[in-house]
C-alpha cells in the first residue's frame, strides 16, 4: 500500500515470498543462517529464515544488506562475510526443470515464460535444462520435518487457532525413523543441487513463485470475517517454495505480470521466483534488479498500484505546508 518501505517475514515454507507474489511485491528469503533471529527463539531451526518484503528493489537490497550485516553472538550468521553489491562480470545462466515448471496453472506459465523471454533476448540471459530429484517426495518430507520442528518447540498448542492446533498435533505424532528418511532425502536434494551449482555456474534455478495466480475467496464475506483454513489450497501454493527452506539456499521473489481475477475487474499479481546458490543472495538482487526493469519497461502496461496506494512523499509534502 505504500505505507511502509519494507517489512520482515519469517519463512520456513514460503511466508516470504508467496505473500510477496499474492500482494505484487519483491521479496528475499536469505541462505539458511544468514540473517540472525536473535534475540528471538526460531520454532524450526532448520527451515526457517528472516528476510525482507518491499515494493521495490532498492528498498528490498537496503533492507537485506542491513538484516544481514553478520552477528557475532549467533553461530550461523558470524559464519557470513558482510553483505556487499555485486560486482564483476556475472554468469546470466537460467534453469528450468520444465517438468516441475509446467506445473503452474496455464495463466502462470504464460506471465512467467513473457519474463523469460525477455530475459534471454534482451537481458543477455541463457537457460538451460535441468532436472530435479523426487519433487514430490521432497516436499512431503519438508512439511513433515518443519511440523516435528515446531511441535519439538512449541508443545503447548493452547491459544493457538484450530487448524494451527491440527497441525502441531500432527507434526508431533511424526515417527523418528520418518523423520530420519525425511532428513536422508533432503541430503540427496542437496548434492544433486551442488552438481548443477557446479556444472553450471552462477545457475539460478526459476519457477513461479507460486503454481495459482492468488488465493481465490470462495467463502466470500464469511471467510473474510472468520479465516478459513484449506489444506489442500495450503499444499498447492508451497509447490515451489518448499526447495528453498528444505536445502537452504537463497530464494528471491519479484512481480512479473497480471492476469484476471476469477471475480471482479483488479488485475492478481504474479510472481517469478529464483534460487541460487548457497550464499548467493548479492547475485539474486541484480536478477531482481533485471526482474523489476521487466515489469517497469518491458510489460505492456507497467507495473500497477492497488487501488488505495497511499504516497507517503506527497502526504509529506502537503502537511508541511499546511502546517506552514
Amino acid at each position: 500500500m505504500g505505507i511502509i518501505p519494507f517489512a520482515i517475514g519469517t519463512d520456513g515454507g514460503g511466508s516470504i515470498r508467496i505473500p510477496a507474489s499474492y500482494c505484487g511485491v519483491f521479496g528475499l528469503k536469505p541462505s539458511h543462517g544468514r540473517v540472525s533471529t536473535s534475540p528471538s527463539l526460531s520454532v524450526a531451526n532448520t527451515t526457517v529464515v528472516l528476510g525482507p518484503l518491499a515494493s521495490n528493489m532498492a528498498d528490498l537490497e537496503i533492507s537485506y544488506r542491513v538484516l544481514a550485516t553478520p552477528d557475532p553472538h549467533n553461530p550461523a550468521s558470524a559464519l557470513f562475510a558482510p553483505p556487499r553489491p555485486y560486482t564483476g562480470e556475472r554468469k546470466k545462466v537460467l534453469g528450468v526443470y520444465k517438468t516441475w515448471f509446467d506445473r503452474a496453472d496455464p495463466p502462470v506459465r504464460a506471465v512467467c515464460q513473457k519474463a523469460l523471454d525477455h530475459f534471454t533476448t534482451e537481458l543477455g540471459y541463457k537457460i538451460v535444462d535441468i532436472t530435479l530429484p523426487m519433487i514430490h517426495e521432497g516436499q512431503i518430507a519438508h512439511a513433515m520435518t518443519i511440523l516435528a520442528e515446531v511441535a519439538a518447540s512449541h508443545p503447548d498448542v493452547t491459544g493457538l487457532t484450530a487448524p494451527n492446533k491440527v497441525l502441531i498435533t500432527v507434526g508431533g505424532k511424526t515417527p523418528s525413523v520418518d523423520f530420519l528418511l525425511a532428513q536422508k532425502l533432503r541430503n540427496l536434494i542437496m548434492r544433486h543441487l551442488a552438481y548443477l551449482f557446479r556444472k553450471h555456474p552462477g545457475l539460478i534455478i526459476v519457477t513461479p513463485t507460486t503454481p495459482n495466480p492468488g488465493w481465490h475467496i470462495k467463502g466470500g464475506k464469511s471467510d473474510l470475517k472468520y479465516g478459513v483454513s484449506d489444506g489442500n489450497m495450503s499444499v498447492r501454493s508451497m509447490e515451489y517454495v518448499w526447495m528453498a527452506n528444505f536445502t537452504g539456499v537463497p530464494c528471491i521473489s519479484f512481480p512479473v505480470g497480471y492476469v484476471d481475477p476469477i471475480e471482479g475487474k483488479d488485475k492478481i499479481p504474479i510472481g517469478l521466483m529464483g534460487n541460487g546458490e548457497w550464499g548467493s543472495e548479492d547475485a539474486l538482487i541484480e536478477f531482481g534488479y533485471d526482474g523489476e526493469s521487466w515489469l517497469n519497461s518491458g510489460l505492456e502496461g507497467g507495473r500497477k498500484k492497488p487501488k488505495g496506494w497511499v504516497d507517503v512523499l506527497d502526504l509529506g509534502k502537503n502537511w508541511k505546508g499546511a502546517e506552514a
